[in-house]
């Protein structure tokens, strides 16, 4: 009896909900330290932490909005979602789907982008007047174009033909219980029923391994630079700015390794799973999973390396907590002035 997948795919979209929650709490206190708590000057770098948070938030949404799901069944796999959200056509979530995709390597690219600002901050400080002013459209547009890139090329090479639908639509039947000419989704069967590539999938595979490498080897190369040469170049900034690169140098390092489990090696098997022909059914849809949480574990990784967030938070919670203490206090004085005024009434209600 081939089993059920359908137990995974409800846990995917528990976890999708897990996501869209935390995400939007910890983003959200997250900007607002930003904008309103830390007191140094992040420069136009605060910018990037803004927009990086509210992708996140975008992200998340969408998530919950279409809980997608993935197959792996032998050389293909089936990227859908059974959702109409707002009573959608088959069609138009498709684009949505695609959409969400496209801000998967929107933030992908974002990661890069900032670590080139990091890179310049400290080697080529004069090279930051590109993330200033309305030159920092042109940091929007590089994970913009890359999020559409992406978008579009998986919807046009990746889309459901014929085969793709006889290939997967008894296994999508008895695993999902779903019937696949009802769903939304793209689909890569790296292989025709000769043993002959279909490239137009496969196409679509290299293309998104392309722009993962470029945005991999920016991150890569800064990194490896920072590492070698920021301490040479640190000994000549003050010691406040010397702690705050290193802060950040940290938060990158747990941005690099952490993106890289939850964001990149999911997808990277996803897409290539289909290639080795592993003669397997997988409900791949489970390692997806990662991506929902990313973007709140990207904030709780800022404000707890960086020390500015740490004590932006101490502040807002001891200013918040003496609030209640007074709030306590008066509450407390009103109640014992109520209780004698009641005492000294009493002899004067007895003797009438």
């Amino acid at each position: 009896m081939t089993a059920s997948f359908v137990g995974y795919a409800k846990f995917a979209e528990t976890v999708a909900q897990i996501g869209f929650f935390s995400t939007i709490i910890f983003c959200f206190i997250f900007i607002s330290l930003t904008i309103f708590g830390v007191k140094r000057n992040f420069g136009s770098y605060k910018n990037l932490l803004i927009l990086f948070s509210a992708v996140g938030i975008v992200f998340a949404t969408i998530e919950l909005i279409l809980y997608p799901n993935g197959y792996s069944h032998n050389a293909g796999f089936i990227f859908y979602t059974a959702s109409r959200p707002f009573n959608m056509s088959k069609e138009a979530t498709t684009w949505l789907l695609s959409f969400y995709a496209g801000v998967y390597a929107s933030t992908m690219s974002m990661l890069a982008v900032q670590f080139v600002y990091r890179y310049w901050a400290i080697f080529h400080e004069t090279k930051l007047r590109f993330f200033k002013g309305w030159k920092f459209l042109f940091c929007i547009l590089y994970c913009a174009y890359f999020g559409i890139e992406w978008a579009i090329g998986l919807y046009y090479l990746d889309y459901i033909d014929d085969y793709a639908k006889n290939y997967f639509k008894q296994e999508m039947l008895d695993r999902y219980d779903t019937d696949i000419s009802e769903i939304s989704g793209m689909s890569l069967v790296a292989y025709d029923e000769n043993g002959g590539v279909r490239w137009l999938n496969v196409s679509c595979t290299l293309h998104m391994t392309f722009i993962m490498m470029v945005q991999y080897s920016v991150v890569i190369y800064c990194t490896v630079f920072m590492y070698r040469k920021m301490e040479e170049k640190l000994k000549l900034l003050s010691s406040s700015l010397r702690s705050l690169h290193k802060q950040f140098f940290k938060t990158l390092i747990l941005q690099i390794s952490t993106p890289t489990i939850t964001l990149f090696l999911p997808v990277v098997f996803l897409i290539y799973c289909p290639l080795l022909d592993f003669q397997t059914d997988l409900p791949t849809g489970i390692s997806n999973c990662a991506l929902t949480i990313y973007p709140a574990m990207d904030a709780i990784i800022v404000m707890y390396v960086v020390q500015d967030y740490r004590k932006a938070m101490k502040s807002i919670l001891k200013k918040y907590v003496d609030q209640l203490h007074k709030w306590l206090a008066t509450s407390n004085d009103n109640t014992k002035s109520s209780t004698k005024s009641r005492v000294a009434k009493a002899p004067a209600v007895l003797n009438n």
